[in-house]
């Protein structure tokens, strides 16, 4: 019988005492005088003390959110679902702009509906196809079977870690890290080594999982982090003719080289700590070309893959350059095409690509849908609405308040370093896209305050949040492979404290020596 004190029936307990209880206290004066202040800077007919018990109710379901997803008292994507139910039930009321904003059940769900979900559920269905059809099993095997790459035990783990962060790219760190897993076993099992008993075995567990969180940095669709703080950036600044909007390729400026340093960086590390007690797989790459052989040519399905893959990648890179290269009547009737719809187009493009058409088989049918993570869409959903409730009620503008008047207004070098270090630490014991959604308003509330640059600070935020690589509770790429026996706890959080080192400094290294060009000058 499951204890009352465990930590699920606790955080479901704790998280409806505590909401309620802020639900019933008296109004906080803090809230009371910094309502009066936007209500008279923005002229708004509305009365303050609304406007206070509408931060109050954005706290309390703030208070109940945290503590559901720390404790994952209940499903992740269904507390994601909360806004949308309470914000109307507690009948909260914001500002935008100069006019009132209520929090209906139509205006709180339209955060479930916005475009950075789209451009993740193509991405999903791309992945699906890939799945369904094995492409990303036969470019692992053939990656792995190039040159002398089977014939040492090192290269092995680097081969199996650059595909794990270039699948992961595109295809979730979760799946990514579940295809891996049959083939890395396989080879530890060819060399006769044992759970819990083989350094390399470690290593090449690790490895996999590792490279799997890193490549998610890599694209926007590439981990929900990315796209948590995309939407959330681009909610918050709809109507700001100053912000600048981050395209697929902006993205990859700065994701990109972080993957391409980080991943030899975590291979280096991985040799360092665990070093391997065999030296080559014998006939390694014999059985490795003996399983790719059996695969046989290119199926249909796998090239249709291929060509939509590659598609899709041209559309994403290539879209901010239309503009330049098209004649401006033809940019002009396009314009409306962006990576979020793109992404659509192309998840719709795997239901019409025909196998067989005669026996109306196509790349995908519904029932492939199975490989989606629909819980992800939700998490999204979920976060973009608590950050629109924060805003647009001045919760985060009291937060950031907060945080300037105890702390002052440190440089961006500073911020960015101290979020880094914050979301890496809270991201080790909880949801990634949970902590991106709960941080991310707050970051940009605190730009805005101190003048910095928040598109860059939301960036750190979601970048740092995919680092998290000593607990097996941290990600589900950590929890798969410590299930395997390979990795024992004391040697995941040795290797991964070291990791996650390593990676704030380069995260940060990255975005001082980056950002500023992508998202504008900064003031370090």
């Amino acid at each position: 019988m499951r204890s009352l004190f465990s930590p699920k029936p606790l955080g479901l307990l704790l998280g409806l005492s505590l909401s309620i209880l802020i639900l019933s206290l008296p109004l906080f004066p803090p809230f009371l005088t910094l309502a009066s202040e936007i209500v008279s800077a923005q002229g708004v007919a509305l009365d303050p003390a609304v406007l206070a018990s509408s931060m109050q109710s954005v706290c309390a379901l703030i208070v109940l959110m945290v503590l559901w997803w720390v404790t994952e008292a209940i499903p992740l994507p269904v507390t994601a679902l909360l806004p949308a139910v309470l914000l109307p039930l507690l009948h909260v009321t914001g500002v935008s702009g100069s006019g009132v904003y209520e929090f209906t059940i139509k205006n709180a769900l339209v955060a479930y509906a916005n475009p950075v979900i789209y451009l993740f559920l193509g991405g999903f269905l791309l992945a699906a196809a890939m799945q369904k059809w094995g492409l990303d099993r036969r470019l692992t095997l053939w990656t792995l079977t190039r040159g002398n790459i089977a014939t040492s035990s090192r290269r092995i783990l680097l081969g199996m870690m650059c595909i794990s962060a270039f699948v992961s790219m595109w295809i979730s760190n979760t799946a990514t890290t579940a295809m891996m897993l049959p083939l890395g076993l396989g080879v530890l099992h060819q060399m006769h080594l044992k759970p819990g008993e083989s350094r390399f075995g470690t290593a090449l567990m690790l490895g996999i999982a590792w490279a799997a969180s890193i490549g998610g940095i890599g694209t926007i669709i590439g981990t929900p982090p990315n796209g948590i703080a995309l939407g959330i950036l681009n909610s918050t600044f709809a109507h700001d003719p100053q912000y600048q909007h981050i395209s697929f390729l902006d993205w990859m400026k700065i994701g990109v080289p972080i993957v391409v340093f980080m991943v030899p960086l975590a291979w280096a590390l991985l040799i360092w700590r665990n070093p391997p007690e065999i030296d080559s797989l014998p006939g390694g790459k014999a059985e490795l070309e003996k399983e790719r052989v059996e695969r046989g040519p290119l199926k249909r399905g796998e090239k249709l893959c291929i060509g939509v893959f590659l598609l899709a990648v041209f559309l994403w890179v290539s879209n901010p350059f239309w503009s330049m290269v098209l004649s401006s009547d033809l940019a002009t009737r396009i314009s409306w095409i962006d990576e979020y719809s793109i992404g659509l187009m192309v998840g719709v493009l795997c239901f019409i690509l025909p196998i067989d058409f005669r026996r109306s088989e196509f790349l995908l049918d519904w029932r492939d849908t199975k490989f989606v993570d629909w819980g992800t869409l939700l998490l999204f959903g979920g976060g973009i609405a608590l950050s629109d409730a924060m805003f647009k009620t001045g919760f985060a503008s009291w937060i950031a308040n907060s945080f300037i008047s105890v702390l002052g207004t440190p440089s961006t070098i500073i911020l960015v370093v101290a979020i880094v270090f914050f979301v890496d630490l809270l991201t080790e014991i909880t949801s990634n896209a949970a902590v991106t959604g709960m941080i991310v308003p707050v970051v940009i509330s605190i730009a805005l305050k101190s003048g910095e640059n928040p598109v860059t600070l939301a960036i750190a935020t979601a970048i740092a949040a995919s680092m998290a690589f000593m607990l097996p509770v941290a990600t589900p790429p950590n929890a798969i492979v410590y299930g395997t026996g390979y990795v024992k706890m004391k040697e995941m959080i040795r290797n991964g404290f070291l990791l996650d080192i390593f990676g704030w400094l380069l995260a940060v290294g990255v975005l001082y020596l980056v950002a500023g060009g992508v998202f504008g000058v900064l003031k370090f």
